[in-house]
């Protein structure tokens, strides 16, 4: 009886083992070969998150976020990233449809890249959420950061001893040159005054450059509060795999 009732105590205790190992086991693998991370520089707040993204046929929930990029998404033939909702379909009910609420193209040539997601001004007859920039993250590197200027003012930073101006609409990047180590360095913004025509300082710090990661520091405009704004984004550097 002692014998049988060990013997049912171990054959529990053994499949209580095996089943908290089978959930690491069914862990899906994250994607290799050419890929894409999204980061969003704005989120509606009708928006349902995590978003649907369509890649070809395939559709995948992805979260996004204002201050970390997205998990990584496996770039089609095509290089045709679309983030979708799907909709009724009044012809076909057990067909659905899909609006398209972002859409961008990934040149052939990227092997890794990042689309920044803006806000799209409201157009008739477009479903379009977002304007979408490509950053090819081969010119992204860690200890870098990456500036977007989504405000109608010119912008500058002071980050160490250099300077970068960016004009509305676009982006810059601050080359940390291949840092080897985590480094402090001041950093100032200034925007341009068109009235008075002078560069303003907005504020200044000092920061850590750190070598493990990229960073993004997207300047918007505050309708609530008529000034400019700005989000940062961390994007950690993940080590290339081997026979990616």
């Amino acid at each position: 009886m002692k014998f049988l009732f060990s013997s049912l105590l171990t054959f529990l205790f053994s499949g209580l083992h095996l089943s908290a190992q089978e959930p690491a086991d069914s862990k899906p693998k994250a994607p290799t070969g050419r890929l894409v991370w999204f980061v969003a520089a704005s989120l509606p707040d009708n928006l349902e998150n995590p978003v649907s993204v369509m890649t070809g046929t395939d559709i995948k929930p992805i979260t996004l976020s204002k201050r970390m990029a997205s998990e990584p998404v496996k770039i089609p033939a095509d290089g045709i990233i679309k983030i979708v909702r799907k909709v009724p379909n009044p012809a076909d009910s057990a067909k659905p449809t899909y609006l398209t609420l972002a859409q961008a193209v990934i040149p052939e040539g990227m092997a890794k890249a990042m689309i920044i997601l803006a806000p799209a001004a409201p157009k008739e007859g477009s479903s379009l959420v977002f304007q979408t920039k490509i950053q090819d993250l081969a010119g992204f590197k860690g200890g870098d950061y990456l500036y977007l200027n989504l405000t109608s003012l010119n912008m500058a930073v002071q980050l160490g001893d250099k300077k970068l101006g960016i004009k509305p609409g676009e982006t810059t990047i601050y080359d940390a040159g291949g840092l080897a180590a985590a480094t402090e360095m001041p950093v100032s913004y200034y925007s341009f005054d068109p009235e008075d025509k002078k560069w303003k300082m907005l504020t200044a710090s000092t920061i850590i450059v750190q070598p493990t990661r990229r960073e993004i520091c997207i300047f918007t405009w505050d309708l609530s509060l008529n000034q400019i704004d700005y989000i940062g984004v961390t994007f950690p550097v993940t080590p290339d795999k081997p026979n990616e």
